[in-house]
């Protein structure tokens, strides 16, 4: 069984993250779906009650359903550093969706030596190169702790309903389709990528990254998937960036 432990919570959107190595005390909060659906009209964290359902090797399925909407599963798989999450997303409507989206929340808040409220150890890829988030331009919206980005490959944020929303997106950056926090000492990280990526999203009042996951355009009665990993690693952002790069390309 793999060192990293998922427990699914029954009903919810949501599990946890425990007994992970570099962090043997520190408890991580998923909201894994935080959101799903078609970009203009996702089912919201609270909306669906899945099922979840423990399976051999420590991992866990997700199965959800809005009747008459949307159907989706996810499977978290744990390894010794990371987690996968393979997530499908069938349109169980009578209408095609041009976008759709599994906006699924990194929450560190439960890490002391990772949790970041003010934002100055996150980071994000722009041009092949790890940069601070703080260093890059923002956009301060009504909700001032929470930023959303665009990323390589999908339309731009102002493009997207879910993500214009908020208000606040910039212009003119587009950055790569992870995010991460180091830790206080600098030696480790957690980070978030999914593939394919729609957009980053974080969170400073929860200490919250997201990655969200793109399905593309679904007719009625299609399924799209997406892969989402969780890292947990011992290794500086360069360090993780070259394996990352690597391990995804």
């Amino acid at each position: 069984m793999s060192a990293i432990r998922i427990q699914g919570i029954q009903g919810s959107m949501g599990a946890h993250v425990l007994d992970v190595p570099v962090f043997p005390d520190s408890v991580f909060t998923l909201g894994f779906p935080e959101a799903i659906g078609p970009a203009h009209a996702a089912q919201w964290y609270g909306t669906i009650a899945p099922a979840w359902e423990e399976q051999d090797g420590g991992v866990w399925e997700s199965h959800g359903q809005a009747e008459g909407i949307l159907s989706y599963t996810q499977t978290f798989e744990p390894y010794e550093d990371y987690v996968d999450v393979r997530s499908s997303l069938t349109n169980e409507g009578d209408e095609p969706w041009d976008q759709t989206l599994a906006f699924n929340c990194f929450n560190a808040a439960g890490c002391p030596p990772v949790r970041d409220h003010e934002c100055i150890r996150h980071y994000v890829g722009l041009d092949g190169v790890p940069r601070k988030l703080t260093e890059l331009p923002r956009v301060f919206g009504p909700r001032p702790t929470i930023q959303l980005y665009s990323v390589e490959g999908a339309p731009r944020g102002q493009e997207i309903p879910f993500v214009a929303n908020f208000g606040s997106t910039p212009d003119d950056l587009t950055l790569e389709g992870w995010m991460a926090i180091v830790s206080r000492d600098g030696e480790a990280l957690v980070a978030a990528v999914s593939k394919p990526a729609l957009f980053l999203f974080q969170n400073m009042e929860y200490s919250c990254i997201h990655s969200a996951a793109g399905f593309g355009s679904l007719e009625p009665g299609e399924t799209g998937t997406s892969l989402t990993r969780l890292y947990f690693v011992r290794q500086s952002i360069d360090e993780w960036y070259a394996r990352m790069t690597e391990e995804l390309a």
